[in-house]
């Protein structure tokens, strides 16, 4: 990659426009695939800040690839109470693998919950039944939301229960996604939610509730559950007593999941009970799924290899829409006297919406404005669909 002269800067209003979740759902299959077969690095800490909050930083990079990247993700749980603003953030920042240097810093909070469900449904559509049609997601918010987007690129699902603590958002998630994805989606209040665990062959947390949310006695024969919030979410004996718990990265997920961390102090519960970690199910080592009956449990926080995948490709589809040039991404263009910006971006051959222009470093909102022999224009055309 040439070497660059400034840091692109995307919102998640850019990145939103970038990607949809078909592509990710086969983008997270590349990098767990990737990360199996021992092409990815990475590496990742938690650090806790204050009485409560954390903000977890990690790195990943799939070999072959042009970016390298660090994310961040924070969670302040007190921050609606005390500043009117969200628990979570996140931010993510590009490296060029060939010169170490940062080539964009994108907001993350989107695409977060577009790598978090694409990897589950890549990752059911290994443990749970291939039969798989309805499912339960305990948590209404933009995870929630993602997880049964991506879930019918890999399920022919029937129906859909959601359930949350505020029986609002359930109710706004039910009429939103099933007009959306064509299949039945029933809000249902957390009083009455072992009936939904029942009738589902798949059940996926995605909260930040801290109470054993799915019991053991409500799964089905064959259940496959998801456990991936960062709180207690399902009750002990769904992980003592399933057929086979799978988790992404034993190192990671023992010191932080709150029933592993309560198991390990019983002694009831240890590395020698867990089936497998992840990327070795996946690289043929151990195996997945034996029987349809067999009830499997995975617990993850997140692996490095979707994102290792999934944000290089994010990032060569915004490049595509930038002007052509030479290394650097300049161009001498030839133009008749008068010509405006606007000629300027025809003669290009821009064909998005430029939302930026700097003729020596200032900025001009009129294209219509002539040009000079010598001057220096940046054009900044928007993402995909602006």
């Amino acid at each position: 990659m040439p070497v660059p002269e400034t840091i692109l800067y995307l919102t998640e209003t850019d990145v939103q426009k970038t990607m949809t979740v078909d592509q990710a759902v086969d983008l997270a299959d590349k990098g767990i695939q990737a990360d199996g077969a021992g092409q990815v690095v990475g590496d990742k800490f938690y650090m806790p800040v204050g009485d409560a909050g954390f903000i977890k930083p990690f790195s990943g990079y799939l070999a072959g690839e042009e970016l390298a990247f660090v994310k961040t993700f924070s969670f302040f749980p007190g921050n609606p109470e005390r500043f009117g603003c969200g628990t979570t953030s996140s931010m993510v920042l590009l490296f060029d693998a060939e010169t170490g240097l940062p080539v964009c810093l994108m907001e993350a909070g989107w695409v977060t919950a577009l790598k978090t469900g694409a990897s589950t449904a890549v990752t059911a559509a290994r443990l749970a039944r291939p039969d798989s049609a309805t499912v339960t997601i305990f948590g209404a918010g933009t995870l929630g939301r993602m997880h049964l987007r991506a879930l019918v690129h890999r399920f022919d699902l029937r129906r859909a229960y959601v359930v949350d603590i505020v029986p609002q958002v359930a109710e706004a998630y039910a009429s939103e996604l099933g007009p959306e994805l064509g299949i039945p989606v029933e809000s249902v209040p957390l009083g009455e939610r072992e009936r939904a665990v029942r009738a589902s062959q798949i059940v996926i947390t995605v909260t930040t509730g801290n109470q054993a949310l799915v019991k053991l006695a409500w799964l089905q024969p064959g259940a496959f559950v998801a456990r991936l919030g960062s709180y207690q979410e399902i009750a002990l004996d769904v992980i003592t007593k399933a057929d086979k718990v799978i988790v992404d990265n034993w190192h990671y997920v023992r010191p932080r999941i709150p029933e592993l961390i309560t198991l390990a102090q019983e002694e009831r519960f240890g590395l020698e009970n867990i089936h497998a970690e992840w990327p070795e199910v996946v690289a043929g080592r151990r195996p997945g799924r034996e029987s349809p009956d067999e009830v499997i449990v995975y617990i993850a926080l997140g692996i490095w290899g979707e994102y290792a995948a999934l944000l290089p490709q994010l990032f060569s589809v915004l490049r595509e829409y930038l002007p052509p040039g030479n290394e650097r991404g300049q161009a001498s263009v030839a133009l008749p006297r008068g010509a405006t910006v606007a000629d300027l971006i025809a003669q290009l051959g821009i064909t998005r919406r430029v939302h930026l222009v700097v003729i020596n470093d200032i900025q001009v909102e009129n294209r219509q404005q002539s040009l000079q022999d010598g001057d220096s224009v940046k054009l900044f055309p928007a993402m995909i669909g602006g």
